[in-house]
């Protein structure tokens, strides 16, 4: 292996790579601070960078130096992989800088509580199985978030990781019917020792690509759920609420209904109590619509003080039976105000595919002249779209309201 690649230059290689995506990433840390998991990357590569340096100098340091600093180097950065990918995943915990840097307090440990350390082949076991603790824990972490976010990186990442530990308990298996000289200081030049950090450069490039692809996406991601919430109430709005619900209207087979909520005199809420507490108001009425919501609607702020629910699977019946439950929880809302509570009523206008079609403008114009008509009536009601036969003459049930109130809902579509 000598005569081919020795191993300070793989080790010199490996730690110019390593030092690369370090400063990348510390880069990327610069302009986006409140990105922890980046920082802790970057620490990552700069340890891993400053390790593979001080290697091929052991032959220079003191026998005990020379067993303790680069393993401690090399664990810290095992440890700091492990929590960036925690805090990537938003599951960081009080103590987990305390586990990040229990591997390398372990290695001290072993390192200076006897004379162990002098054999090389123990060395590198005791090193290696730290290692692969670490790096099982960073796949359980993953294959977590790839549960609940699928990104074909994540888990391409948690395949890279994993056969990186295998490598390293395979090496663990192997070692032990072909171990080096015990006396070893600086690592042996062996085919298995540079098969071994060949692939452990792959590793730390691949991964630190796949880092930066991570990156990219989680950005792109909440830009997206940015573009998709509404900031206050933080639910969808009407570009969201149009993008899920189109697609559920064309197959729905008569089944689907829409419900309008409009809050009643919201702007009186403004005026007597400013509008913090009308902001506040609306994040209440948000979460009780959410709260009260079946599971699998869809809800969304689509105006100022109007939103929308869909009931994919829902008759105009059931959506009636679910406006009502809304009505009445809204009404026994009370918010406390220095001056007094502040009480909402709820007008809603309901109207269901299967009367009203499938047509997406048809049926929100449906539902906003059932809305119109809960107005008209008094407010604080459901009213229900009901459509006219085509030889119904007379003035028109709630399902006509004048077009004025059509109108004035088309801004929406």
């Amino acid at each position: 292996m000598g005569s081919f690649l020795d191993i300070p230059t793989l080790l010199i290689a490996t730690a110019a790579a390593c030092f690369c995506i370090c400063v990348g990433l510390a880069l990327i840390w610069r302009s986006a601070r409140s990105e922890t998991f980046v920082l802790s990357w970057s620490i990552c590569y700069g340890l891993a960078a400053s390790t593979m340096l001080l290697m091929p100098l052991r032959g220079h340091l003191p026998a005990v130096l020379a067993a303790m600093i680069p393993g401690a180097g090399l664990l810290a950065s095992f440890g700091a992989l492990w929590l960036g990918y925690r805090q990537f995943t938003g599951r960081s915990g009080r103590h987990d800088r305390l586990w990040a840097a229990a591997g390398v307090l372990a290695w001290l440990v072993f390192v200076l509580a006897g004379g162990a350390y002098a054999d090389v082949n123990l060395r590198l076991a005791v090193n290696s199985s730290i290692e692969v603790f670490y790096l099982v824990s960073i796949i359980y972490e993953l294959v977590r978030e790839y549960r609940e976010h699928p990104l074909p990186t994540i888990g391409l990442t948690a395949t890279l990781v994993a056969l990186h530990a295998a490598k390293l308990i395979i090496w663990l298996a192997f070692s032990h019917p072909a171990p080096a000289d015990p006396s070893t200081v600086v690592m042996p030049n062996t085919l298995l020792i540079g098969l071994s950090l060949i692939e452990s450069s792959v590793f730390s490039v691949f991964l630190g690509l796949l880092q930066l692809v991570l990156i990219g996406q989680r950005s792109e991601q909440r830009f997206r759920i940015a573009a998709e919430t509404d900031q206050l109430t933080g639910l969808a709005n009407r570009r969201r609420f149009l993008d899920r619900i189109l697609p559920r209207l064309v197959p729905a087979g008569g089944r689907g209904a829409l419900i309008i909520l409009d809050i009643d005199h919201f702007k009186q809420v403004n005026d007597s109590f400013g509008h913090p507490i009308g902001d506040r108001a609306l994040i209440e009425f948000a979460a009780t619509l959410s709260g009260a919501a079946p599971a699998g609607s869809i809800a969304a702020r689509i105006g100022g003080e109007e939103f929308a629910l869909f009931l994919p699977d829902g008759t105009a019946a059931e959506a009636v039976e679910v406006a009502e439950r809304i009505r009445h929880r809204i009404g026994e809302m009370r918010i406390p105000t220095t001056v007094g509570d502040v009480c909402l009523t709820v007008s809603c206008g309901v109207a269901g595919v299967g009367e009203s079609g499938s047509d997406y403008q048809t049926l929100l114009s449906a539902a906003d002249s059932a809305l119109y008509a809960a107005k008209s009536d008094g407010r604080d009601r459901v009213a229900l779209h009901r459509a006219r036969s085509p030889t119904q003459q007379g003035p028109a049930a709630a399902s006509d309201a004048p077009a004025k109130a059509v109108a004035s809902r088309s801004r929406l579509s």
